[in-house]
């Protein structure tokens, strides 16, 4: 249990460190082509390119990431009027449904980043692959921090919500 903690404390923390590199990468990227536009007349063709490409792989490491810590925004109004162990079922149900669309689009993710090897970026002449692989990799991370979720809303150690405190002490 140990080496599957370590696991994935380890792919959370690589989850996080792309992001934050692909982030600082396209900033010093667009400052650098600012400096060869104004200052050397000659900017760079390829940036765009780039910028776009690590752009794709930065949404995708930030919706990862923002799963990690149940950052996502949802709208909670009915369940929140449920009892707890119906709020358990529908936390349950929904992770189930979550992770059956996350492992879709692992597989139809794989596939596209198969078809993408022979088309390829118009300047650099990349394939598309290398950009495609965003949504298998990170879709991967986002079934791994669901499966914790799921895992815990089994175990009855979901995240508690108010309310739930609430009824807990008052009975």
């Amino acid at each position: 249990m140990q080496l599957l903690r370590t696991f994935y404390d380890l792919i959370r923390k690589l989850d996080n460190f792309l992001g934050m590199a692909a982030m600082a990468f396209i900033v010093l990227l667009a400052c650098a082509n600012v400096f060869m536009r104004y200052v050397m007349g000659s900017p760079w063709g390829w940036v765009e390119e780039v910028t776009v490409f690590i752009f794709v792989w930065l949404t995708m490491l930030g919706a990862s990431a923002v799963i990690h810590v149940e950052g996502h925004c949802s709208i909670d109004v009915m369940v929140l009027r449920m009892s707890p162990r119906w709020r358990r079922i529908t936390s349950i149900v929904s992770d189930l449904i979550v992770l059956v669309t996350l492992a879709l689009l692992i597989w139809f993710g794989i596939i596209l980043t198969i078809k993408g090897q022979t088309k390829l970026t118009p300047i650099l002449g990349l394939p598309y692959s290398y950009i495609d692989a965003s949504i298998p990799v990170c879709c991967s991370f986002m079934f791994m921090y669901y499966g914790r979720m799921f895992w815990n809303s089994l175990r009855g150690k979901g995240n508690t919500t108010e309310l739930d405190v609430q009824e807990e002490s008052q009975q």
